[in-house]
C-alpha cells in the first residue's frame, strides 16, 4: 500500500492566518514547511483509493473515485473537505464514529453515504482489512489498523497516549508504520494530544518506523522539528509533511 500524506497539520493549519510565530513565519518562507489539516489517502496494491479525514479539499490532488472515506472524529478541522466532496458525482461510503456527528453532513449527505463505525469493528475495503480503535480525545475518537498482505499500519490521531486495550491489540501486530498525534512540541502537557516525544515513544513501542503528524503551529519550526527527532531517534522517527508518500 502506498501511504499519501495530503495534509499534515493540525487545526490551524501551517501558517495560521496572520500568525507570526516562528513555525508560521518559516512555512511563509519555505513552502514544503507548510501544513493542511490532516487527510491522508491510502492507496492500496489495486490502485484503489481510501481515505481518512479529509481537513481539506482534495479534489485538485486526489482526483480519483474513493472506496470508502472514514472519519477518526468529527473536529471540524478532520471534516471542513466532506462539505464540497459530498457533491461528488459517485456514491461513497462514510464511516464514521457516531459521538459529535456533524448534523449537515447527516442531514444532507447528498452523495456520501454515512455508516455508524465503534472500536473493535473490522471492514474489508477492496484489497485492505480496517479495524477501528478506541483513542484518548475529548470526544468519541477512532484510530485505525490499516491491514494488506501481511503488512499493516495503525493511524493513531487525535489521541493522548491509547487506552490499554489499543495498546495491547496494536503489540501482537507486526506494524510496519505508526502514523502518531505529535501536535505539540517537546515538554508540552496537553490532555487531548501528544508532544513529539509522546509521539514518538508510543510509536517506537509499536512498529518499526513511525511518522509524526497533526502538527501544530505551536510546535517547532519545520527544519527544528526535523533536526530534533534525526538527531534523538535517527531514522525510526520520521516527521510527515505535506505530499510526503510512504511505500509499506
Amino acid at each position: 500500500m502506498l501511504v499519501y500524506f495530503i495534509g499534515t497539520g493540525g487545526s490551524e493549519g501551517i501558517p495560521a492566518h496572520l500568525c507570526t510565530c516562528p513555525t508560521c513565519s518559516e512555512a511563509r518562507k519555505l513552502g514544503f514547511a507548510q501544513r493542511l489539516p490532516s487527510t491522508l489517502a491510502i492507496i492500496t496494491e489495486n490502485r484503489r483509493a481510501v481515505l481518512f479525514d479529509v481537513g481539506t479539499d482534495i479534489r485538485d490532488v486526489l482526483n480519483v473515485p474513493l472506496e470508502a472515506i472514514f472519519l477518526t472524529h468529527w473536529h471540524h478541522d478532520h471534516i471542513y473537505g466532506l462539505y464540497k466532496l459530498r457533491w461528488m458525482a459517485l456514491q461513497t461510503p462514510l464511516y464514521a464514529p457516531q459521538g459529535h456527528a456533524d448534523a449537515l453532513i447527516l442531514r444532507d449527505p447528498k452523495n456520501l453515504r454515512p455508516t455508524k463505525i465503534e472500536a473493535g469493528q473490522v471492514l474489508k475495503v477492496d484489497s485492505l482489512k480496517i479495524t477501528a480503535l478506541a483513542l484518548n480525545h475529548e470526544i468519541e475518537t477512532l484510530g485505525y489498523l490499516i491491514e494488506e498482505d501481511g503488512r499493516s499500519i495503525a493511524l493513531l490521531y487525535d489521541t493522548k497516549g491509547l487506552p490499554q486495550e489499543t495498546r495491547e491489540l496494536l503489540e501482537r501486530k507486526n506494524l510496519r508504520l505508526a502514523i502518531v498525534d505529535a501536535t505539540y512540541p517537546p515538554g508540552f502537557d496537553d490532555p487531548y494530544h501528544n508532544s513529539v516525544d509522546e509521539g514518538a515513544e508510543t510509536g517506537l513501542q509499536l512498529a518499526e518506523r513511525t511518522v509524526l503528524s497533526h502538527i501544530s503551529h505551536k510546535n517547532l519550526p519545520f527544519l527544528e522539528l526535523t533536526d530534533y527527532v534525526r538527531k534523538r531517534w535517527g531514522n525510526k522517527v520520521l516527521v510527515a509533511y505535506d505530499g510526503m508518500v510512504f511505500y509499506v
